[in-house]
């Protein structure tokens, strides 16, 4: 992945998406993001109204969560979205690598398959394995098609199946555009793109957990 796209990548990416959020009863909760991406390994995503103050930013391997403008939340741990979807084309595989091994993906297990009607890679599983930490990489175009992570949460463990249903040309480089995760094999949550762009500058202070709540663009 790396080989194919290293320094023909984008290292910034903006865009707002629609999410829908599906409940157990199957009720939906519909809400509108802006999301900023600096490669390698930042994210910040504001929740609608930005008067909220109210987002989630992945940086420098935390996850930081924020309510009202105040931080109200961090945890330890890389995004495997951001590092499949971002970081494995613009940084140094083994730090890739590295990332992957530290949530759980086996590195050492690989094989070819088909996902969608297409040849795919797939890391971390054995053939007849959905529920063990996975993700499958097109065969040609070397892009995640799907990521697969096994965690505990609550004491019990739980499987997200996140599905990438297609990809778009933005100044000359694919994005996904169309995203659907399963939880346990439910549909709980749905995310379409628009109005994205890459290469914007984008200032530090975006993806500083200190700064959050003043660094806020007005989009």
């Amino acid at each position: 992945m790396h080989e194919k796209y290293g320094g023909k990548w984008y290292m910034t990416l903006t865009f707002k998406q629609n999410v829908v959020i599906i409940g157990q009863t199957g009720r939906e909760t519909k809400q509108v993001w802006n999301e900023y991406i600096a490669l390698p390994g930042r994210l910040r995503i504001d929740y609608l109204p930005l008067a909220s103050k109210g987002g989630v930013l992945y940086a420098d391997g935390k996850m930081h969560g924020f309510a009202g403008g105040k931080q109200s939340a961090v945890q330890p741990g890389w995004h495997p979205l951001l590092t499949l979807m971002g970081d494995v084309y613009t940084q140094l595989p083994d730090t890739t690598a590295s990332q992957l091994d530290s949530i759980g993906f086996d590195l050492g297990l690989s094989r070819k398959d088909k996902w969608d009607g297409r040849e795919a890679w797939v890391v971390g599983a054995v053939t007849g394995d959905s529920t063990t930490s996975q993700f499958w990489v097109d065969v040609d175009s070397l892009l995640v098609r799907r990521i697969v992570q096994r965690d505990i949460r609550a004491a019990k463990p739980v499987v997200t199946d996140t599905r990438f249903l297609s990809y778009r040309n933005v100044g000359g480089f694919p994005v996904a555009f169309s995203l659907r995760s399963y939880r346990d094999g439910r549909l709980y949550f749905k995310q379409d793109y628009f109005n994205a762009k890459v290469g914007e500058t984008l200032p530090v202070e975006l993806f500083e957990s200190q700064t959050w709540a003043t660094s806020q663009l007005k989009r």
